[in-house]
Formats: C-alpha cells, structure tokens, sequence
C-alpha cells in the first residue's frame, strides 16, 4: 500500500471512529428520578430494580438516576419540574396529579374500590386507558401506576368502631379535598398539617389522630402516639410512574419499549413487597399493644353522601360518573 493510500485509509479509519464515538455518545441517555418513597420503602427498592433492568437491557445506552426522600424537592415541585422537562421523571401521587388532571381525584373517591386487586384491575386496565391522553396533553407520559395503599385511621384518644367514635376528633390529612371531605363527612374536625411536621404533630398531641397507609404509619413510627388503628380502607391512593415528554423523545423505539417493560414490572414488584410488608408491620405492631379494628364498613360509606357531593363538583358529574360506572363494570 503506498504512502497516499496509507494516509487515506488512516484518515478515513480515523473518520469512522469519530463518527461511531459520536453516535455512541449521542445514543446514551441519563434520566433522573425523583420521588418521595424513602430508601427502604418498597418504592425506591423498585426504583432501584427499574434502573438496573433498564441499563442492562439498553447495553448501559438508558441509565436512571434515582433521587428519593424528596431529595429533588417537594412532591408538588418534583412535578412540576417534570412537566417543564428539567427533572425526567418521577413517582408522583396521584393527589399532585390532580392538581393538574382534575380526573385523578376520581382515584380518590371514597369505598369506590373494594381491595386491591379490585385497584390493581382499575388503574392498570380502563383508568389508564382514560388518563394517558389527558396526561400527554400536559407533557407527561403515562407508564404505570403503583401502589402507595389504602388509606387507614389512628388516633390517641379511643377505637375507632363506627362513624360515632369520629365526631370531635381532630384528623390531620393531606391538603387534599377528597381525603378532607371524607373525614368531614364521617365527622372530624379536619386538620391540615404538612407531611414534613406530621411525626412532631402527633408526638406533641396537636391533633389527635390522622390517616395514612399502613406503611407510613409503621415507618413513621406513629404508633407510638397513636394507640388505636382501625383498618376501613376508606380511600386508596397510588404513585403514577411518569416521564416528560421531552426526555421520552430521546429514546429510540426500543428503548421506550424496554423502559414501558421495566416500568410494569417494578409496579409489580413494589405492589408485592409492599402489601407483604403491610400484613408483618400490623403483626409487628399487635405485638407492641397497639389495638388494630376492623370496623363494619357500611356505616362509613353511608356518610359518603355530603363527600360525594364535593367531590362530584369539583371533577365534573362526567368524570365522577365514569369512574363509579368504571369501578361496578372491573371486578
């Protein structure tokens, strides 16, 4: 080979390199993950399932960052920088999402789901069906719902049996109408406390009781102010596992495919550990005295009505119809 094709042939091998370091750099993409599931909650351990999985099947091309605890911000904050693109995605309430799809709150409407598996069946088949495209409307897109769980009760002052035992207590909850219109209903003076002050709310007995999953209640430790729990799964709420449509855009067909893939099951994987760890932490918590009922439920769900009403009001009669016909239709 002579001198000038040598050279040629240097400068093209040269040529090629760049180009596929190029292509190599451009194709891999780094997206951030925030949410407010600590790190040992059955969320993050899913997070951290989805990320792996994620990087393996895309060659390392697709890595995910994972910021959990509210280490990116507030729940409300961590949205919105996701609808605006700056943060990738997150794990966002369903409550946060309503903020701006008013049909979210339909999740929320009170005894409309009767398990979860009776959830598992809404969300993962029609509701989502209906959302994504209301969703993608605002930037987002829909992956999959996990679980956060059904919503119980504690207080400090007695058991809870019936909507009677209610009346006067005051109930800290979310700054969510349908949670507040829900304690309202069955009789609560309804408190609004934020979750970064609920642990020294319950210790300094500013409110009597609130309501949470069972998870929050156990992690928290806020059995140890709350002697009495009554299951009534009044309520259930979810994290929705979301991404801006911008960082979706810098993924190939395949890898939307395997991050869709990945999605699905981490939603599985957080549903299982979360609702094993649920049925060990009332066992856990039976054993240190804390009093656990399981109330009748038909005289709280006959309180609904007033509940209903606003509810009704605030999502559009349309929507909060759709969502009961929704619910009685999967079973």
């Amino acid at each position: 080979m002579g001198l000038i094709m040598r050279s040629n042939f240097t400068k093209g091998l040269a040529s090629a390199l760049c180009l596929a370091w190029a292509s190599s750099a451009y194709s891999a993409v780094e997206l951030k993950l925030g949410h407010f599931g600590s790190d040992k909650h059955p969320s993050n351990i899913a997070a951290m399932q989805f990320a792996e999985q994620v990087k393996v099947r895309t060659n390392g091309e697709v890595t995910v960052q994972l910021y959990p605890n509210n280490a990116l911000g507030s729940p409300p904050e961590v949205l919105e920088q996701v609808m605006l693109g700056v943060i990738d995605m997150s794990l966002s309430g369903q409550d946060q999402l309503a903020k701006h799809v008013p049909l979210f709150d339909t999740v929320s409407i009170p005894f409309s789901l009767t398990d979860a598996d009776h959830a598992d069946r809404v969300l993962d088949g029609p509701f989502k069906e209906w959302a994504a495209p209301e969703l993608d409307k605002i930037g987002l897109v829909y992956l999959s719902s996990w679980d956060w769980g059904f919503r119980q009760l504690t207080n400090s002052v007695r058991p809870i049996l019936s909507p009677e035992d209610v009346k006067g207590l005051k109930i800290r909850t979310p700054p969510a109408m349908t949670y507040q219109a829900a304690m309202q209903a069955i009789g609560a003076n309804v408190q609004t406390i934020s979750f970064s002050e609920l642990v020294m709310a319950m210790r300094q007995g500013v409110v009597d009781g609130q309501e949470n999953p069972i998870g929050v209640i156990y992690n928290l430790k806020l059995y140890e102010s709350q002697k009495y729990i009554s299951i009534i799964n009044y309520l259930y709420s979810s994290m929705v596992h979301i991404v801006s449509k911008d960082a979706w855009s810098r993924l190939t067909k395949e890898q939307q495919k395997i991050v869709r893939e990945e999605s699905d099951s981490a939603r599985l994987l957080m549903r299982k550990l979360s609702r094993e760890e649920e049925l060990k932490q009332i066992a856990d918590m039976r054993s240190k005295g804390i009093v656990i009922d399981t109330p009748e439920l038909p005289p709280f769900q006959a309180m609904m009505g007033p509940a209903y009403k606003q509810i009704k009001n605030k999502v559009g009669a349309a929507n909060f119809d759709k969502w009961i016909e929704m619910t009685k239709s999967v079973k």
